[in-house]
């Protein structure tokens, strides 16, 4: 019989002299070493720092078994602490489908895009999330922000806040037993949309096309599709889809995550 698979996301770049930082590495190696120590469960991260480190410290010090699925092509690139590094081959976000697309529950500990575009993709499957409530970052902010995706997440009742490890184990093992008792595969969902500017940056062409329209403010689709060496009929069809609204948004999530710095 299989293991259940726990997948876990969150920040990869915490400060330790941050409190709230601080707390949510704790949190992660608590949660990593507790799921080691349950011997039919399997952690799935998707990252090298941050919380996938603490999470996988915390598995291998518990004697259980970490996987860490990565960008690119190269497992060697991967977290040198995880038992097993898959290379997804997959570059952008698009590598963060293949980890919720794997997950019976996902556990998310704070985050920014990347973890909001896990998180949303889980939902849209129908896939439980538990989120920890102190880790601030995006995992709270599907808890505060009136923005209607995140509103349709807390009324799917597929999203849970929880306080403490302990909680967040026993309603991550409860969802994923369920779903593997049941035998739902990912086309047995609801649907819940991705924010729209999400997707666009979730496209790693339309991400390149982004960053110059963002580094370079103006230039026509000509001058993008000689800049890219991509053909006029390929970059015309990506900007069509983009009206004005969702430029800007993906502009601001792009500038406050700073993706191109």
């Amino acid at each position: 019989m299989r293991k259940l698979q726990i997948g876990i996301v969150g920040s990869s770049n915490l400060n330790m002299n941050n409190e709230q930082d601080k707390a949510a590495w704790d949190f992660a190696y608590r949660l990593g070493f507790a799921l080691g120590r349950t011997i039919n469960i399997a952690t799935l991260t998707s990252s090298e720092g941050g919380i996938a480190e603490a999470v996988t410290k915390g598995v291998n010090d518990a004697g259980g078994i970490a996987i860490n699925l990565i960008k690119g092509n190269y497992k060697e690139d991967g977290n040198p602490e995880a038992h097993v590094n898959i290379a997804t081959t997959m570059d952008g976000y698009d590598y963060c489908w293949p980890l919720v697309y794997s997950s019976d529950c996902l556990i998310a500990i704070g985050g920014g895009l990347e973890t909001g575009i896990q998180i949303s993709l889980a939902v849209d499957q129908g896939i439980h999330v538990v989120t920890y409530s102190k880790a601030g970052g995006i995992s709270a902010e599907v808890f505060t922000s009136l923005e209607p995706t995140f509103q349709k997440m807390r009324s799917s009742q597929l999203v849970y806040l929880v306080d403490d490890v302990n909680e967040a184990i026993d309603r991550a093992k409860r969802f994923a037993t369920d779903r593997m008792k049941k035998g739902q595969k990912v086309d047995d969902k609801i649907t819940i949309d991705i924010p729209s500017h999400l997707k666009i940056i979730s496209k790693p062409l339309v991400l390149l096309i982004l960053k110059l329209l963002y580094e370079k403010k103006v230039l026509s689709p000509q001058e993008i599709s000689d800049y890219l060496k991509i053909p006029l009929m390929i970059i015309q069809a990506h900007l069509q889809e983009l009206d004005s609204q969702e430029i800007v948004l993906a502009k601001k999530t792009i500038a406050n995550e700073h993706l191109f710095q």
